[in-house]
């Protein structure tokens, strides 16, 4: 088993985790000012021939993390890390992005706090991947000593985003939807995902 073949029937039954949807605010979140260097990126990314996820994360993802930490330096980015709980057969694999609270790691290290997905086709197919993941997030923050109860996920074809959000037994995923042409909307969200985990 691996995060990749999760339902929403396997985790309820598995760990008793429920998926609902909720309107999580985020429309409401400031915008972001871009810099110049993550605009000529995007636009660059855009140019490309695009028909991956491999590249959907390479041309117009990385830049946005990388803008993302260039912002924080309280945070380290992962991508295409392994990231497998020890001692659960089930929860195994390798998100395509993982953000720790913690500056300048080479492993990852609690907290985890945000999982992002890319998905080729339609991102539904995404959100219980997702779920999954920031499912074993916090798990892995429980065993490090790390208790935080709320974990934040994505699941995006890089050009449209929807968020998810764990808190106590239920994965909730954002009724809204965000895109790739509001980019300052996109990184103010991220932006506020980012500040509630700062000490």
């Amino acid at each position: 088993m691996a995060y990749s073949e999760a339902t929403f029937p396997e985790l309820k039954t598995k760990y008793g985790i429920l998926q609902d949807y909720q309107n999580l605010g985020f429309e409401f979140v400031q915008e972001s000012k871009l810099s110049q260097r993550l605009q000529e990126d995007i636009d660059d990314g855009k140019a490309m021939p695009i028909v991956s996820e491999k590249a959907k994360s390479e041309f117009l993802l990385a830049p946005i993390f990388r803008e993302l930490q260039r912002k924080n330096p309280n945070i380290t980015l992962f991508s295409g890390i392994s990231f497998n709980l020890k001692n659960d057969k089930f929860l195994q694999g390798t998100p395509d992005f993982m953000i720790s609270a913690r500056p300048r790691r080479a492993n990852v290290e609690a907290p985890i706090f945000c999982m992002v997905e890319a998905k080729n086709g339609s991102i539904e197919e995404g959100f219980a991947q997702c779920a999954a993941e920031i499912y074993a997030a916090r798990i892995f923050n429980q065993e490090m000593k790390e208790p935080y109860e709320t974990i934040y996920g994505a699941v995006t074809n890089a050009y449209d985003w929807v968020f998810l959000k764990l808190e106590g037994n239920t994965v909730w995923i954002d009724k809204e939807r965000f895109f790739l042409n509001e980019l300052p909307k996109l990184m103010g969200i991220l932006q506020y995902i980012v500040e509630q985990y700062k000490d």
